[in-house]
């Protein structure tokens, strides 16, 4: 059968879908599928969002489309599962459905549920992988590396001056960047599960740590706010309202919480600290990717983000790898810098 649509095509729909379900499906990935008719048109499309609804996003589609699917293609952006957790596997609804031809961009690491590829070959139905593969294991890098490494993506957010202060010399630090770089942080929580604060910085600086103003397909979003520290947390804390779940980790040590955040099946987290606890980060070379808030000012002193960063030689310095920037604002405009760690 001739496809009268690039496969790419309706790929980059499907990965533009499954963004859509960021900071919403743990323990899942996310995942965005479009059923393409034999002409072309697309017929039925969906993401996962287990936070609203436990369907995987192929069955979605296919409920869309209903009898559209027989014939059809079904391009998604990781290989169909093929057991059965909470709901059946989907291999089954796209056997089902009568669907002749399935694209997908991401073969299914997880032992658990891979195997669908094959499933669907023995029923008769034409299979192609590996489609916009390295920009959809990007896009779902977080589930992916929770996989591999049997611990969450991990990312750092630090905000600062251009000679890398994140505070005044009395300690002062509201605000450093611009309104559009705090809608931007925003948006970065709600794609984490959890948010990871240390006590220190919810003494001085009382954070809130929610999202706001940031809204996908009606999603609201809830990421778990950690506060770590062995210190108690004042009464009347705005980390401590309704409006998000709170933890205490009254630990300082680095593998409780990668214990916490396995138990809880968290893809990613999002660390927004003080210098002490992203030095501890940074020198334990665990973080994945650093969203780094640049704006363009002086604030001197001795507050460096970097102060607890132990590089004593030219040889032991941390390379990171620029993955993009973006000038954010109008006026002042800050710079944000999406770097990556450099290892594995």
């Amino acid at each position: 059968m001739a496809i009268l649509i690039d496969d790419s095509v309706a790929m980059r729909r499907a990965l533009q879908l499954s963004e859509l379900g960021l900071g919403l499906t743990s323990p899942n990935p996310i995942v965005g599928a479009v059923i393409i008719d034999a002409t072309g048109k697309n017929v039925g499309e969906g993401f996962h969002q287990r936070v609203n609804d436990l369907r995987h996003a192929e069955v979605v589609a296919l409920d869309k489309a209903g009898a559209k699917a027989k014939g059809a293609t079904l391009v998604l952006t990781l290989e169909p599962c093929n057991h059965e957790g909470k709901t059946p596997p989907c291999t089954e609804a796209i056997i089902a459905a009568g669907i002749k031809r399935v694209v997908f961009a991401v073969s299914d690491p997880n032992p658990i549920a891979k195997g669908g590829a094959e499933k669907l070959r023995a029923a008769g139905i034409e299979v192609i992988s590996g489609v916009l593969e390295e920009e959809v294991r990007f896009s779902n890098r977080a589930w992916l590396k929770k996989i591999s490494k049997n611990r969450p993506y991990i990312t750092l957010k630090l905000a600062t001056s251009l000679d890398g202060k994140i505070a005044a010399a009395n300690g002062s630090s509201k605000w450093i960047t611009n309104e559009i770089s705090r809608s931007d942080v925003a948006r970065l929580r709600s794609e984490c599960d959890a948010i990871v604060t240390g006590i220190g910085t919810v003494i001085a600086d009382d954070p809130a740590l929610t999202v706001r103003g940031v809204e996908r397909a009606g999603a609201k979003f809830a990421p778990t706010r950690i506060v770590m520290g062995k210190r108690p947390v004042p009464s009347g804390a705005k980390i401590l309202d309704e409006s998000a779940p709170t933890i205490h980790l009254e630990t300082n040590d680095l593998t409780d919480l990668m214990e916490l955040a396995r138990a809880q099946g968290w893809n990613r987290i999002l660390i927004e600290a003080g210098p002490k606890l992203v030095g501890a980060f940074l020198n334990a070379r665990l973080f994945d990717e650093l969203f780094l808030y640049q704006a363009p000012t002086f604030l001197g002193g001795s507050n460096d983000f970097t102060g607890e960063l132990e590089i004593r030689d030219i040889s032991e310095r941390m390379d990171l790898e620029l993955r993009d920037f973006l000038a954010l604002g109008d006026e002042k405009r800050d710079l944000r810098l999406h770097l990556l760690a450099v290892k594995d």
